[in-house]
């Protein structure tokens, strides 16, 4: 990759998400964000607006014991 080459990884984040505090944090998807969009908005966008907690994680960031959309060992 060269030095004006993006990883798409790096523009990727992971949506965690909970509706009460006795509740974990679950995933709800990722989103993929442009230059110049904002992650926060974009998630609120699509996921809405109304958790308690709405997280976002780098993709880049997470190691996959077990992915959610598989179920598969990573």
């Amino acid at each position: 990759m060269g030095p004006a080459a993006v990883d798409p990884l790096s523009r990727r984040f992971l949506v965690l998400a909970r509706r009460a505090y006795t509740e974990s944090l679950a995933y709800q998807g990722t989103v993929g964000v442009r230059p110049g969009e904002e992650p926060a908005a974009l998630a609120t966008q699509r996921f809405g607006g109304d958790w308690l907690e709405l997280v976002l994680a780098p993709a880049v960031s997470v190691h996959w014991v077990i992915e959610p959309q598989t179920g598969v060992p990573a």
